[in-house]
């Protein structure tokens, strides 16, 4: 009896410890301009599914968003995180990858 109490409390450990990582932090895509809606958690991670290292963009998220308040900010929506010419901003309002830059604006 103990063996089997032992192990449905260790099941339920690993199910609540699990379900609070799968959901750790979707709130902060409604925080982005697009509320997440094109790129979803690979807005600011390599893995799209969210979790682990972040990208360029997903980086100064962490730098600048996260000290400043947890929200984007004017500064930035100002940078240019994956280098490629154009800022975050306009990467936003363009539907481009502000975290990838092989994803940007046409012409």
């Amino acid at each position: 009896m103990k063996k089997r109490t032992m192990t449905c409390l260790i099941v339920a450990a690993i199910f609540f410890i699990s379900a609070a990582v799968a959901s750790a932090r979707p709130f902060r895509l409604g925080k982005l301009p697009d509320n997440g809606a094109k790129f979803g958690c690979g807005t600011c991670h390599v893995n799209p599914g969210g979790g682990g290292p972040r990208n360029a963009f997903g980086q100064d998220y962490e730098k600048l968003g996260l000290k400043g308040g947890d929200k984007y900010t004017k500064e930035l929506g100002g940078m240019d995180s994956d280098k490629d010419g154009i800022s975050n901003d306009q990467e936003f309002s363009s539907g481009t990858h502000p975290g990838d830059a092989s994803s940007k604006p046409t012409s």
